[in-house]
């Protein structure tokens, strides 16, 4: 099962594109999105995944209207933090700008993989038995990326977003 996951997409529109393009010509069926969508308008995009999104800290003056285009579109509802199990693993999902949350996940033992983003910069590491991801920034900065998880073998590969 492979998992497409990106994060700080900051209504950039053409980058978006690019993005759900790679996941839907990889036959990716789930995501993740890990924060800093910025407008509600931006999930759209989104609609045609089973899609675990979390809110960042650039989502938070329109998180209630984020909120209900989510459940508008059929989506879960977005919080600071999601929690969930896919193929038998523990998921803990969030932005990355509340750092005594990351430490207390890592800390906890329980997740087999926590997903942030927020530096906007590309992480893959493990602590603690819990491989983190940060897929970087989906918006055009120094390096736009995004990262595909195979769930079933463990693989994280990042994907650097170019011009086509």
């Amino acid at each position: 099962m492979l998992i497409g996951i990106m994060s700080d997409t900051h209504n950039d529109i053409e980058a978006m594109k690019m993005a759900i393009a790679i996941f839907q010509s990889r036959g990716i069926k789930t995501l993740i999105h890990a924060g800093d969508i910025t407008s509600p308008r931006m999930l759209h995009y989104l609609k045609d995944f089973e899609c675990y999104m979390v809110l960042g800290n650039g989502d938070l003056i329109d998180s209630e209207e984020i909120d209900v285009k989510a459940n508008e579109l059929g989506m879960k509802s977005v919080n600071l933090k999601a929690e969930f199990d896919l193929a038998g693993k523990k998921f803990m999902v969030f932005h990355g700008h509340d750092v005594p949350m990351y430490r207390d996940a890592v800390a906890s033992g329980k997740y087999n993989y926590i997903i942030k983003g927020h530096t906007h910069h590309f992480e893959n590491y493990v602590s603690n038995e819990c491989r983190i991801i940060n897929p970087g920034a989906v918006y055009r900065h120094d390096e736009s990326s995004i990262a595909i998880l195979d769930i079933e073998t463990g693989k994280v590969e990042k994907i650097v977003l170019e011009d086509l």
